[in-house]
């Protein structure tokens, strides 16, 4: 008498086959799914996209503030050498924040801008330039500004601002004197001699909290370290030569 060979379920897993002994059918997976799948699946979608988007957002904004700073970097350097060729001295500038019309890259009076003087120290002028600034103050191509208010007010009689080079040798304390910055002040999108003889292009509260880089501002102090602040700091800056902890003024 022949054995018989044993019958397994998956040698006749087909649509709608019904093997012997079976408790069902075994059935085959349809490719689509269902629509509550569908929807389980988009919701899960929204959830995690709404946890993650706040935190890209903020690396986004990280990666433009690094950026700046390197944009900073590079103009320190390029005042560093300026002054080593100058006696220590900055190149004047002249424009007033709050006249539009004024300080064009290549003024013919009453000089270049102070960021043009400087051209030959740095690499191109996509270090004058923060995106962040860029896209929030009339997309103007210029975002730093010189700290030369101090200087300005020593040069200056009691009735006008003359404006003055920065003295690199007379600042008592530069690890706290703000020597450049980012311009946290709406100017004329041409003006390339930004400075703060006339304003305070900082801390300005009409323009606090700052708008850009995470609410911070970065600053090149006359030590050349960098830093980026909410607000001003008394115990690590100052606007004046001699003193520490001075705000504008």
């Amino acid at each position: 008498m022949s054995k018989r060979r044993p019958i397994f379920l998956a040698n006749f897993a087909v649509a709608g086959y019904v093997a012997p002994g079976s408790k069902g059918v075994v059935k085959a997976r349809k490719g689509a799914f269902t629509l509550i799948e569908l929807l389980v699946v988009m919701a899960i979608i929204s959830i995690l996209a709404s946890m993650l988007l706040p935190a890209l957002g903020k690396a986004k904004e990280k990666g433009v503030t690094i950026f700046c700073v390197n944009n900073l970097r590079e103009m320190g350097f390029a005042m560093q050498m300026y002054g080593d060729d100058s006696n220590d001295r900055l190149p004047v500038s002249y424009a007033n924040i709050l006249i539009p019309g004024q300080g064009a890259f290549n003024s013919p009076s009453p000089s270049n801008a102070w960021t043009a003087a400087l051209q030959p120290y740095y690499q191109n002028t996509n270090v004058l330039r923060c995106p962040a600034l860029n896209g929030r103050y009339k997309q103007s191509g210029f975002s730093y500004f010189m700290g030369s208010a101090a200087f300005s007010v020593l040069a200056s009689d009691t009735n006008q601002i003359s404006p003055a080079s920065v003295i690199l040798r007379s600042i008592n304390t530069p690890s706290f004197y703000v020597l450049c910055g980012d311009c946290n002040y709406a100017s004329d999108p041409t003006n390339a001699d930004l400075n703060n003889n006339d304003v305070d292009t900082l801390f300005n509260s009409q323009n606090l909290p700052s708008p850009i880089h995470n609410n911070r501002v970065n600053i090149l102090f006359a030590d050349w370290h960098i830093k980026n602040y909410k607000n001003f700091n008394a115990g690590e800056i100052t606007f004046a030569i001699t003193n520490s902890g001075v705000p504008w003024q």
